[in-house]
């Protein structure tokens, strides 16, 4: 609705380069006017050279015209201004994609891992054990291998866990709730413990997971995705989960992120991420793709875990590892030969940090403590 340029017309402004018209106002030519003069055509585009008042006689038009202009272009800068500000402030419920400035100046993506010193992955975490493990050390005494990883990694006890994070993956809805007010109570003692409920995979989307033959029990083990008539029959209950690319995640929001400059803890360790692989027969899928991602290697220190191809493993085969099943793991010798294969990648890459322990802590398959309050001591002993 631009009418053509004509020598009447007067450039306001031929220096201001406006980059997207924010409002276009513009008079009808045919209106009356009151207090004679010659009526006038508003009009503002986003081309500088359009940006015209038609001219006229009637200094008091002129002035209103004038003063209409000025507060077109001040409405416009106020809109830029406020479209910028909510840009740089643009959060999410869980801070993943805001916008922060580091320390060069630059503006870069906040991470879920930034302000963590020490990180803990538990994929694969079930009722989240785990994270007690590591939090609450002298309650679970049983857990000989995960406290002996914690120590040794993290640095041996006592620790103030305000130097740690936790990042828990656990599929099966039926823990999201307690999850959640773990989370809760964690965050009563100054801990920090982010569940994500979502399944560990090669591709982001959504799976079919099965439920075990323990789905009853209250510590149900083995929510799988594998072929359920080979692993739980028949009556294998199917749900239908999110699944993340666990090699992506790991790059985008552990991978370089702001590490604190002090600790809380008085004594040293350098800063490092310990991860916990269990998901059930997943592993034959998640693994490689961490390992080509470089995922694996240049972010986790330590893994422990286990790849399900034991003897009493035979039943989670055949395994399809791609999506047109052009590769599929027919039994466990197999699988079996598949994870030797890997770990030997990991020993023979010399740049690889992360150290592998196929140790598989499932000493507490129950929970026998409730979650700490918030009286309680909040550095464990």
């Amino acid at each position: 609705g631009i009418a053509p340029f004509d020598s009447r017309w007067t450039v306001l402004s031929q220096s201001r380069t406006i980059q997207k018209p924010s409002l276009i106002v513009f008079t009808p030519s045919r209106l009356p006017r009151r207090g004679g003069g010659e009526k006038y055509s508003i009009i503002m585009s986003s081309s500088p050279e359009k940006n015209a008042v038609k001219s006229s006689s009637g200094s008091k038009s002129k002035f209103v015209v004038i003063i209409s202009c000025a507060i077109l272009i001040l409405l416009f800068q106020m809109s830029s201004l406020e479209q910028m500000m909510t840009s740089n402030f643009l959060n999410t419920d869980n801070a993943a994609t805001a916008l922060q400035h580091s320390s060069t100046g630059s503006r870069r993506r906040r991470k879920l891992g930034d302000g963590c010193y020490h990180v803990f992955l538990d994929v694969g975490s079930n009722i989240g054990i785990h994270a007690r493990f590591l939090y609450e050390p002298e309650r679970y005494p049983d857990s000989l291998s995960s406290r002996a990883a914690f120590a040794r990694e993290f640095g041996s006890p006592p620790r103030d866990n305000r130097d740690y994070c936790v990042f828990s993956f656990e599929p099966n809805p039926k823990f999201e709730k307690r999850h959640y007010d773990l989370e809760r109570a964690y965050a009563a003692m100054g801990w920090r413990y982010t569940p994500i409920i979502a399944g560990a995979s090669d591709a982001d989307g959504n799976f079919t997971f099965y439920h075990s033959a323990f789905e009853k029990e209250e510590w149900e083990t083995g929510f799988s995705a594998v072929t359920p008539k080979t692993l739980y029959g028949n009556d294998a209950t199917p749900k239908t989960v999110p699944i993340i690319r666990l090699a992506t995640w790991i790059r985008e929001e552990i991978g370089g992120r702001e590490i604190p400059t002090t600790r809380y803890s008085e004594e040293y360790s350098d800063p490092k991420v310990v991860m916990k692989l269990d998901i059930e027969g997943l592993e034959f899928k998640v693994f490689p793709d961490l390992l080509t991602t470089g995922a694996l290697c240049n972010n986790i220190h330590y893994l422990m875990g286990e790849f399900h191809h034991g003897p009493g493993n035979h039943n989670y085969f055949p395994i399809n590892l791609t999506s047109d099943g052009t590769h599929i793991l027919n039994h466990r010798k197999e699988g079996e030969k598949l994870a030797h294969q890997l770990l030997h990648l990991v020993d023979i890459t010399e740049n690889c940090m992360t150290k592998i322990s196929l140790e598989d802590d499932e000493s507490y398959l129950n929970d026998p403590h409730d979650f700490p309050k918030s009286n309680q001591t909040a550095i464990p002993s």
